[in-house]
């Protein structure tokens, strides 16, 4: 059987296929009894699936983010969102030690990524960088860019929220630099260097933050430090190394990505206090939360005009007349 995408799944359809775990927790119900929590993924999209205790005595597991499993479900409709009600799941890997034939299963089909080209957007992001920063900014962020090459080109930019997927992190920065060149045309008197530096660089403790990119997790000095503080410290150390010339220029920079958060309510440890910065802020945030209004609507099954509510956002949304998603379009980096 073709494996049937998860954008396309509708309620009450059966599914019988392979999937990528994104995420697996064990809770309990109302009654105490024991139940799985999981987050299945392919290349369109997550699903959260559910398995319930007679599923879950015959298949305990264990099972771990990242691998691959088949499963037998339906899919159902709770508050608005689609799940997977499982009634079998097994490893891939165990099959395989099996000895088992696997038809249908295709790794590439099941990997949530960027629908970009992530080797385009790496070389267009370098280029930007390499044609609109002057010394001594260009050589900490080109160095930089370079030293964390393969990290950037794989990493999400985050583990739920947005742009949750392999390249995530290269996409968001991708828009974010591209934000801030079309903002600089606007306001010519903003030290282009600054904003330029901070938007490819002010996500960068990402890397550090999160592992296992296919399907990401906290690492401890990220649950302990956050990225905001860990992305300042990569900044000094390369700059450090570098013996970077101007320290008050370089103490803007950490200040953009410091204050990128906007306020200590959402993790910064100080406000936005330079022009630089506060437009930094907002173009961070603009593409993070179009990003999640996109992936909501696409994922959102509830009747009538508007979605199921979204607790980030703090509002449901007006689908309207959705447009066809027909993938990226080469000509917006013309």
């Amino acid at each position: 059987m073709a494996h049937q995408f998860i954008a396309d799944l509708q309620e009450g359809i059966p599914v019988a296929q392979y999937f990528q775990l994104r995420r697996v927790e064990k809770r309990t119900d109302k009654t105490g009894k024991p139940f799985l929590a999981l987050e299945l993924g392919d290349k369109t999209g997550v699903m959260e699936g559910r398995v319930w205790g007679e599923a879950l005595a015959q298949h305990p597991g264990p099972f771990t983010a990242g691998e691959f499993v088949g499963i037998r479900a339906q899919v159902e409709s709770y508050q608005g969102k689609r799940q997977l009600n499982i009634r079998k799941i097994v490893r891939v890997m165990e099959l395989q030690s099996q000895g088992k034939d696997l038809p249908g299963f295709d790794p590439e089909l099941l990997i949530l990524a960027t629908p970009h080209d992530r080797q385009e957007l790496w070389r267009d992001l370098w280029e930007l960088a390499d044609a609109n920063l002057r010394p001594p900014l260009k050589a900490l962020v080109m160095r930089l860019l370079e030293k964390y090459q393969a990290e950037f080109i794989d990493y999400p930019a985050a583990r739920v929220y947005h742009h949750p997927y392999l390249g995530g992190l290269l996409e968001h920065t991708w828009y974010v630099a591209r934000h801030a060149l079309a903002s600089l045309a606007v306001y010519p008197d903003l030290n282009p260097d600054l904003v330029v530096a901070g938007a490819i660089l002010h996500d960068l403790g990402k890397l550090k933050e999160l592992a296992n990119p296919h399907a990401p997790e906290m690492t401890v000095p990220g649950q302990l430090l956050g990225h905001i503080v860990l992305g300042w410290e990569m900044v000094r150390e390369e700059a450090r190394a570098l013996n970077f010339s101007d320290p008050d220029l370089l103490l803007q920079l950490e200040h953009i990505i410091l204050s990128h958060h906007g306020s200590l309510e959402f993790g910064s440890p100080v406000p936005p206090k330079t022009r630089e910065a506060l437009l930094v802020y907002y173009l961070d945030d603009l593409d993070a939360k179009l990003k999640m209004m996109a992936q909501h609507l696409e994922s959102d099954v509830s009747d009538g005009d508007f979605t199921s509510y979204h607790r980030v956002l703090q509002r449901g949304l007006y689908k309207g007349d959705r447009p066809a998603d027909n993938g990226p379009d080469p000509e917006t980096k013309k």
